[in-house]
């Protein structure tokens, strides 16, 4: 009856050690595994650090690699006419600002436009502008990468934003038409149907596109009127 006690003794001493070694385990692992999350989250912050510090450097690095092929145009920031442009309106700002006492509403308003032309020509200094002989920013438009927030990302912007606007009137304009009184709904527009068409205008590219390849895009060649010619 004694060895049975032992034996189960030494059973439950070593289920018990078993039991200690099979605790330990998850605690390796899972120190293992906040090593590598916190080595995963250490390398991703580093990345987002080197994404957001590349913008900051980028001015820098086009003025040596983008002025050469532009004759006559340096950067604003290190153009002396562009410099000297900036300090002659200042100074014609300051001297006007000695016409006044300084807390009336002229000298407050000057006050005002002094710090923006500070402003705008630091914006167009650290922008990577590039300016000329006559100390102006010059706009690159022939597709240069470095340079397409000057026109071409602009410009698109204004075609989609005007493009949205015209495609909501002409969609007013057209389902206006199959209402009881066209006439009264193009006087007092209704709004939540111009609001709905507005909204929906937001995708006019594809639309445009679809209505062009259906047809209906544009009016018949037979509703289009044509002068007798002889």
């Amino acid at each position: 009856a004694v060895a049975p006690a032992k034996l189960s003794s030494k059973m439950s001493t070593g289920i018990k050690a078993q039991g200690k070694v099979v605790a330990k385990a998850p605690k390796s692992v899972t120190t293992c595994a906040l090593k590598d999350t916190s080595a995963k989250v250490a390398s991703i912050a580093a990345a987002a650090a080197i994404a957001i510090a590349a913008p900051m450097v980028a001015p820098e690095q086009a003025f040596a690699r983008d002025v050469a092929p532009y004759a006559g145009l340096t950067p604003c920031k290190k153009n002396a006419a562009f410099q000297k442009r900036e300090k002659s309106e200042i100074k014609a700002l300051e001297k006007r600002l000695k016409k006044y006492d300084a807390e009336s509403a002229p000298a407050l308003a000057l006050k005002a436009t002094i710090e923006k032309t500070k402003t705008r020509f630091a914006n167009y200094g650290e922008q990577g502008l590039l300016c000329g002989a006559d100390g102006l920013p010059h706009l690159i438009v022939d597709g240069n990468l470095e340079h397409l927030g000057e026109f071409a990302i602009p410009g698109l912007g204004f075609l989609y934003v005007a493009g949205w606007i015209g495609y909501a009137g002409r969609s007013y304009v057209m389902l206006n038409k199959e209402s009881a009184k066209p006439t009264e709904g193009e006087i007092i527009i209704d709004v939540p149907m111009a609001l709905g068409l507005m909204m929906a205008a937001g995708a006019w590219p594809v639309k445009a596109f679809f209505e062009l390849k259906n047809g209906t895009l544009t009016a018949p060649a037979s509703e289009i009127t044509v002068s007798p010619r002889q």
